[in-house]
C-alpha cells in the first residue's frame, strides 16, 4: 500500500498511523493537515495544508486513503464550522483522491448515524458516509464504532463517564452495540478491512471491531 491518511494528529488517526508506519505492507504513508505529526519516519511525508481555506493539495502517489478527521462542537464552536471539518473537508479530500486514482478508502464513522436523525451530529456523519459511498471508489470501508476509548489531548469529562458506565453495561453482554472500544482497535480493523478483497462496500459495526482487531494482529505477527 502506498496510503494517504486524513487525520494523523487526531486519536484514530494517531493509531492508523502508528500501525502503518509497522505493517510491511505499507511502503509509503503520505499525511495532509494543519499539523505534522509528532515524529518522522522513513516511510512518511507529511505536508501542511490549510484545508479549511482549500488550499491546494500536494502530488503524491497514492493507492489507498484513510480518513480519520473530525472535531466537536466544543472546538469548532459552531455547528457550520463543525460540518466543514467534519463533513467538506473529507469529502473534497475524498472526491481529489478518486480523481487521483486511489481505488481504496477506509473511514472512521459513528455507530446509529442517520440523515433523519434529531441529533445534528447524527444526521452530519451521515451525509459523510453518504458522500464516502457516492465517490464510488473502487473499495470503500466505514468504520461504525461507539464511544472511542483512547487517549486524548483534551479534557472530556463527559466522554470519561460514558466510557465508563458503557464498559459497566457492556459486561451484560446486551449492549455491545454501544459499548466503547479502543482507538487502536478501531485502527486495526480499518487497516485489516481495507487489505481484505472483499465486495465493493463494507460496514463494520462496533461489535465486528474487535474481532476484525484480532485478525489484523495475528496477521501481522
Amino acid at each position: 500500500m502506498n496510503t494517504l491518511l486524513l487525520g494523523s494528529t487526531g486519536l484514530v488517526g494517531r493509531e492508523i498511523l502508528r500501525l502503518l508506519i509497522e505493517d510491511p505492507q505499507c511502503e509509503k504513508i503520505y499525511t495532509i493537515g494543519r499539523r505534522l505529526p509528532e515524529f518522522t519516519h522513513p516511510k512518511l511525508t507529511s505536508f501542511t495544508v490549510d484545508l479549511e481555506n482549500n488550499g491546494p493539495l500536494p502530488e503524491m502517489d497514492v493507492d489507498t486513503l484513510f480518513v480519520a478527521f473530525g472535531t466537536t462542537i466544543k472546538t469548532a464552536g459552531s455547528q457550520k464550522r463543525q460540518e466543514l471539518i467534519d463533513v467538506e473537508i473529507p469529502t473534497r479530500v475524498m472526491q481529489w483522491a478518486k480523481k487521483g486514482g486511489v481505488k481504496r478508502c477506509a473511514l472512521v464513522s459513528a455507530v446509529g448515524v442517520s440523515e433523519r436523525s434529531p441529533f445534528f451530529y447524527s444526521r452530519m456523519k451521515a451525509r459523510l458516509d453518504r458522500n464516502a459511498r457516492e465517490t464510488g471508489f473502487d473499495q470503500l470501508v466505514i468504520v461504525k464504532p461507539s464511544v472511542l476509548d483512547g487517549a486524548r489531548k483534551e479534557k472530556r469529562t463527559g466522554e470519561k463517564l460514558s466510557i465508563a458506565i458503557g464498559n459497566l453495561l457492556g459486561r451484560t453482554g446486551l449492549f455491545n452495540a454501544y459499548r466503547p472500544v479502543r482507538v487502536e482497535k478501531v485502527a486495526a480493523a480499518m487497516i485489516y478491512s481495507i487489505n481484505e478483497k472483499g465486495s465493493a462496500y463494507t460496514e463494520i459495526d462496533n461489535s465486528q471491531i474487535p474481532v476484525l482487531a484480532e485478525k489484523y494482529s495475528r496477521a501481522i505477527r
